[in-house]
């Protein structure tokens, strides 16, 4: 089958079209403006198709508002998701220690050689908690 140049010309026009849409036409939306981190974090699905249409255009949509802030939101969600599954990711908290025995132990051998390594108190103190030798 032999293309016409006036089918070729559409679908250049349709392809030209598509690109130009790019992240906005991803999420469905039009050109409203780039959506919020926050939002995006809240909507996986448009989150994950900008995503898509970002990667698949990084040279032109690298910097586009919508790729860095569906990125982003992605960063969010992940440590929402890992927050809620061990409870705080403060070292500065003895839950944080109590949580990771083994990294624990290896904190606390460094801590031995030298005291005054970051989170040593921490460290220690989530120990004596369940030890029962004091209050949280």
């Amino acid at each position: 089958m032999t293309r016409t140049p006036s089918l070729r010309w559409t679908l250049s026009a349709l392809l030209a079209l598509a690109l130009a849409a790019g992240p906005a036409a991803a999420q469905g939306s039009p050109a409203a403006g780039p959506r919020t981190v926050s939002w995006y974090a809240d909507h996986p699905q448009a989150r994950a198709q900008v995503q898509l249409a970002c990667f698949d255009d990084p040279g032109r949509l690298g910097r586009d508002p919508d790729c860095v802030n569906a990125q982003q939101a992605s960063v969010e969600v992940a440590l929402r998701e890992a927050r809620s599954r061990t409870g705080t990711m403060d070292p500065n908290d003895p839950a944080f220690w109590s949580s990771d025995p083994e990294n624990r132990l290896s904190q606390l051998m460094m801590c031995r050689r030298n005291p005054n390594l970051d989170h040593c108190d921490a460290a220690k103190r989530s120990l004596l908690i369940e030890a029962g030798k004091i209050q949280r």
